[in-house]
């Protein structure tokens, strides 16, 4: 249990201040390259066409910029600021998933998106990102005595509630990031380890309720053709064949900025979102694939540097639940156009098309960028009391 950064922590107060550090250089530049290669990864996956106004390009471009003046923006503000509105974060993330019950708009069976116009909107982004300040802000102030078991059960709390908001409508790629995102945000956090024992002791009780009274029975058959496309060849398994099909014909280079034939026949279906990954890898093949999957994880490198460098319960927290949020993403995406993982709609960092996603992404490296440029005054402040 670590007393004496709670200590400091306590004795920080949360103010507005313009960060004086600098900016982490080479995770922007790999932010940057990354939100690049997904613009052409999209233009490519709708049919490479000419760019109008209203192509699908042009949109996620223009998030993108929104999403990058975020960034930031939210970069240069002290991070210890988000604590002061940690629970408006919170409140404002549960009533946005609440409103889905009235002004949600149900694509292919669940109710996930809010129209304005002709923007969509998809509130479980913002929630994550929400929570994350919230459950932050939690530990910090209770940061010596998470030991407890009412503090454990309110950090439990604070993700939970809405995760069961996301279930219902139905998303569960999305629930299982919220469960992801408070299993690596609670391991850090002092809690006792009875408590996680407990928790995994459990669930294999809960697994078999949750299949038996909880799964709808096309969400059983979703899961089980991910793992066996050809339970349903020419129904929901054929995308995940098609996939498989994508990255191996694309060789070890890949048949350019067009695709290969299932791009050109439209064989492989929601290419744009769920297995962009498998379209990149026909376009670049091989090669390409990993040179992706690498600077992936030259991302994850350079955040989980920032979860080394916090030196304060608040910024380490949030370092922690982004790192893990990007992780959860690119792991099950990529697994699930590999066909090692389930289909469960989770996008592909930077890559996938959803404005919503990718603008909360780029703002959350804002704010990781946020707690690496201003840890240098705060270990001057901390050393000086």
């Amino acid at each position: 249990m670590a007393t004496s950064v709670g200590a400091r922590d306590i004795r920080a107060r949360p103010r507005v201040a313009i960060a004086n550090g600098e900016f982490d250089v080479f995770l922007l530049a790999l932010v940057g390259v990354l939100t690049l290669f997904g613009l052409v990864a999209v233009w490519s996956a709708s049919g490479a066409g000419p760019i109008t106004p209203g192509s699908l390009v042009v949109r996620q471009a223009l998030w993108a910029v929104v999403g990058g003046i975020g960034m930031v923006i939210v970069s240069l503000v002290h991070y210890r600021f988000l604590r002061a509105f940690a629970a408006v974060f919170y409140a404002v993330s549960i009533l946005l998933l609440l409103s889905l019950n009235v002004i949600g708009t149900n694509i292919s069976g669940s109710t996930r998106w809010i129209y304005i116009g002709p923007v969509s909107f998809q509130p479980s982004e913002v929630a994550k990102i929400g929570v994350i300040i919230a459950l932050a802000a939690f530990i910090h102030a209770r940061a010596d005595e998470m030991d407890r078991l009412i503090n454990f059960i309110i950090a439990s709390a604070i993700p939970g509630v809405p995760a069961l908001l996301v279930f219902v409508q139905p998303d569960l790629g999305t629930t299982g990031a919220f469960v992801a995102i408070w299993l690596a945000m609670t391991l850090m956090s002092g809690v006792r380890r009875l408590y996680l024992c407990g928790v995994v002791a459990a669930v294999i009780p809960f697994s078999y309720v949750f299949w038996h009274f909880l799964m709808q029975d096309y969400q059983k058959d979703r899961l089980l053709i991910s793992f066996d496309p050809n339970r349903d060849y020419f129904g929901d398994g054929f995308n995940i064949i098609q996939a498989q099909v994508t990255i191996g014909s694309g060789g070890w280079f890949g048949h350019g900025l067009h695709g290969g034939s299932q791009a050109e026949y439209n064989l492989l279906k929601v290419s744009t979102t769920d297995f962009i990954f498998a379209h990149t890898m026909s376009m670049f093949g091989f090669v390409g694939g990993i040179a992706l999957f690498l600077t992936f994880m030259l991302v994850l490198w350079r955040m989980t540097r920032a979860v080394t460098l916090a030196q304060d319960t608040f910024g380490q927290q949030l370092a922690v639940g982004i790192t893990t949020m990007l992780f959860f993403h690119t792991f099950v995406n990529i697994g699930m156009n590999l066909g090692l993982m389930p289909v469960t709609g989770i996008p592909l960092p930077f890559i996938s098309l959803g404005g919503t996603s990718l603008a909360m992404t780029l703002v959350s490296v804002g704010i990781l960028q946020s707690v690496v440029m201003n840890q240098r005054r705060l270990g001057f402040q901390t050393r000086s009391r």
